[in-house]
């Protein structure tokens, strides 16, 4: 792979050890994915705190990233907190949860000393798996990220135009470095399938249907819509997760709406597509029963907020449980700052009246199946079906999939009465 002077540098160990380890790491990674060379990231980068770099051989420390940031390190670039993981965590709301009462407290000052460094080094502390939601900023069409998260790479790359791989981590951010290949490329930017939608699309239920369908068929192939109306923001990011859940797909265009997408032809970068895919509503359907492998109607724990609830979902929480009572365990998952929001508005009290508990932080999955006890789940999320009976493979988990409405529903009478419409 062809380095500049300046990287070769970096290569040398002229910048210190932990840059060097970072390109080692940069150069290793091209070389497996084929880039021919590295390219300067002019957008933003995210990391998951808690899992400082994703391959061990080239693993940066805690202490490694406190002696750069007692040093007055920086991060090349504008890098914001994905979610916590390894391990999980539940930021606000965790005192009434019913999960991780025990040392709580002294979990907290360990998170939030953890993070210290980090934000030394400019990492903005958003803490969200839809950071993009909740940034100061986007990057513009055409920058180059290091993003990370299943419905955060389709946003980066189809809704904004800018580009990114899966490759959020530590070594990308401190650089301010990516090896160029796939998304970072105008030739793998085009579409090469053309999915026409023949089933209406209205609720985010049906989006989130339609992504995991799309997915689960053409794996890391670049589509273009027809068909699918124009989705709001909510439902783009139920998309755009079961879409890099059910299948790899990193890109998309949707004529007249993405940008860079303004014709059906541009999409295709002038050339026809290779193949056509035409969706139903019994592929709609199909996924729908898939996702309901739960074989009880008694549902014991309803989880909303995977990716984490945007203020408009929270809202619609919060009045579906107006002078309602929940019989049953409900979490509602959003960010620390849409947190703050929900507060001010009075949304926290609604739900928290009606006997639901709103949170920030990580899911069931990334909390490795903590949750209250259950033997049967409820959930809007296909991601989060998909996902936590790996966690909870042991205890046997049973999942019921459905709308917000259904799950509210579920919530208030302990009983599932979601089907298909």
């Amino acid at each position: 792979m062809y380095l500049t002077d300046e990287e070769k540098r970096i290569l040398d160990g002229s910048r210190g050890p932990v840059a060097q380890k970072c390109m080692e790491f940069l150069v290793h990674y091209g070389e497996v994915a084929g880039a021919e060379r590295l390219i300067d990231i002019d957008g933003t980068a995210d990391i998951h705190p808690g899992s400082i770099s994703w391959v061990p051989d080239f693993a940066i420390t805690l202490e490694e990233v406190e002696e750069l940031a007692r040093k007055g390190e920086k991060f090349k670039v504008p890098t914001f907190a994905n979610k916590p993981v390894a391990p999980g965590y539940i930021i606000d709301g965790w005192e009434n949860c019913g999960c991780f009462i025990s040392g709580q407290e002294e979990r907290n000052k360990k998170f939030w000393e953890y993070l210290r460094p980090f934000i030394k080094m400019g990492m903005v502390p958003i803490l969200s798996c839809n950071y993009y939601l909740v940034s100061s900023y986007w990057p513009t069409q055409g920058q180059h990220c290091s993003w990370g998260e299943s419905s955060a790479i389709p946003w980066a790359n189809a809704i904004l135009g800018a580009r990114t791989n899966f490759d959020g981590c530590f070594q990308t951010a401190y650089l301010g470095k990516v090896p160029a290949y796939d998304m970072h490329l105008d030739e793998n930017r085009a579409a090469t399938v053309l999915v026409k939608c023949e089933a209406e699309l209205n609720k985010d239920m049906d989006y989130d249907l339609f992504g995991w369908a799309v997915g689960e068929a053409i794996g890391l192939k670049v589509p273009a819509f027809v068909g699918i109306g124009r989705p709001t923001t909510s439902q783009l990011v139920k998309m755009n997760s079961s879409l890099n859940t059910g299948g790899n797909v990193r890109m998309y265009h949707i004529p007249g709406i993405t940008p860079e997408a303004p014709t059906l032809e541009a999409a295709f970068h002038g050339k026809k597509p290779k193949e056509t895919l035409i969706i139903t509503k019994n592929d709609l359907r199909r996924v729908y029963e898939m996702m309901n492998y739960g074989s009880s109607d008694n549902i014991d724990f309803v989880f909303l907020g995977c990716p984490h609830y945007n203020i408009e979902e929270i809202k619609k929480v919060a009045k579906l449980l107006e002078g309602k009572k929940c019989s049953i365990s409900l979490w509602v998952m959003t960010n620390p700052l849409t947190y703050k929001a929900a507060e001010l508005a009075g949304y926290k009290d609604m739900i928290e009246k009606a006997g639901g508990i709103l949170l920030s932080g990580a899911c069931p999955g990334l909390l490795l199946g903590k949750m209250p006890p259950a033997s049967v789940m409820a959930t809007d999320s296909i991601k989060q079906d998909y996902y936590i009976t790996g966690f909870r493979y042991k205890d046997k988990l049973q999942v019921r999939y459905g709308t917000t409405e259904d799950c509210i529903d579920a919530a208030i009478t302990g009983k599932w009465r979601g089907e298909w419409r």
